[in-house]
């Protein structure tokens, strides 16, 4: 578990310098998934949510360990220009954090790319709330530190936008789409699955792919869900690592298919 820890502090930047608030400013739009630190990932816990972090292709995508994960298929959708249909996890149980099953603490949350908001408003209250770096709220950097304070620090209460979300305990439905009623679950990150896969990151110069951050989801009776994701064209990054994407035949283009991806940028 440290070095499937590991592996996620690097590819999401976690050894960088500080960088000063401006570093968010001018980032392309928010279905780009585009994001400068990972104090950007908010930390959110008891909704469900769609994972499409490893959607993309026609085949699966498994780790060199024995793993079975389902095909996860991202396909440009004919009927609606910028977007795609991604087949996504479907996470609706809460994580297990008994003694016998003791997670490290970044295991037990999903976060919300605040830079990926779709729906405008909760947008822009977000930087409000959290600051443009997200420092300000709980984050994917600050979580043990807020941990040992009891959640009563500053910067350590949950961003309003985990509200939104849904709550598993209560069965109360998401509200980010409050008048897409046939909508279940928000797309969000989280480390669940990730030993089924082979988490890292591949660079690709430019192309069409789809930012699924936030994005509206329907769940399938077979324990996936349907997410509509905007599409677009640029630099991004896959989130699992190139070698064994070449073992695979997969690489940045998998057209028609598209990737769910994102773009880090680094601050100048």
């Amino acid at each position: 578990m440290k070095g499937i820890l590991a592996a996620v502090f690097l590819t999401l930047g976690f050894y960088i310098i500080p960088v000063p608030a401006h570093a968010a400013d001018n980032l392309p739009p928010p279905g780009s998934d585009s994001w400068t630190v990972p104090t950007q990932f908010l930390a959110c816990s008891g909704n469900p949510y769609a994972l499409c972090y490893y959607s993309g292709p026609d085949i699966a995508t498994p780790s060199r360990r024995y793993s079975d994960p389902p095909v996860l298929p991202c396909k440009v959708d004919p009927n609606g220009p910028g977007a795609a249909e991604c087949t996504c996890y479907a996470v609706t149980d809460l994580p297990d954090v008994s003694d016998k099953n003791p997670l490290n603490l970044e295991l037990q949350y999903n976060y919300v790319l605040m830079t990926g908001i779709l729906q405008k408003e909760t947008h822009k209250k977000t930087i409000e709330e959290c600051g443009p770096l997200g420092g300000k709220c709980l984050n994917l950097t600050n979580l043990n530190s807020c941990a040992g304070s009891d959640f009563q620090g500053e910067g350590c209460q949950q961003a309003e936008v985990c509200s939104m979300l849904g709550n598993i305990g209560t069965g109360s439905p998401q509200t980010l789409y409050k008048n897409l009623k046939d909508v279940t679950l928000i797309s969000t990150f989280s480390l669940d699955h990730v030993s089924e896969h082979s988490f890292g990151s591949t660079a690709c110069e430019g192309g069409l792919y789809a930012g699924c951050m936030t994005a509206p989801c329907k769940q399938d009776e077979n324990g996936l869900t349907t997410c509509q994701c905007p599409t677009v064209d640029g630099p991004y990054q896959i989130g699992q690592r190139s070698e064994r994407l070449r073992e695979l035949g997969l690489g940045c283009d998998i057209s028609p298919n598209v990737w769910s991806a994102a773009n880090r940028i680094t601050p100048p």
